[in-house]
């Protein structure tokens, strides 16, 4: 799903870039500037030595744990 998002994002800025070319006014250039700010995120993103997220919830003492009834531990596998 990432790499797909990353194509069509690359397919987008080169889509702008060539409308910067014909039409140079402030829009496209937004847009190109945009869509690599986005491309920057999203390969920044990527998760490059294959950990897995881990993310944890603990009550606190006078906690009542209403939504979750306890201790929750939630792993995320990519």
């Amino acid at each position: 799903m990432k790499k797909t998002l990353i194509i069509l994002n690359i397919a987008g800025l080169i889509g702008a870039l060539i409308w910067l070319m014909v039409d140079s006014s402030w829009e496209p250039l937004v847009t190109s500037i945009g869509l690599v700010g986005a491309l920057i995120a999203q390969i920044s993103s990527i998760n490059k030595s294959g950990e897995t997220t881990i993310m944890k919830q603990k009550g606190g003492k006078n906690s009542k744990n209403y939504q979750s009834k306890g201790d929750i531990n939630i792993t995320k596998h990519d």
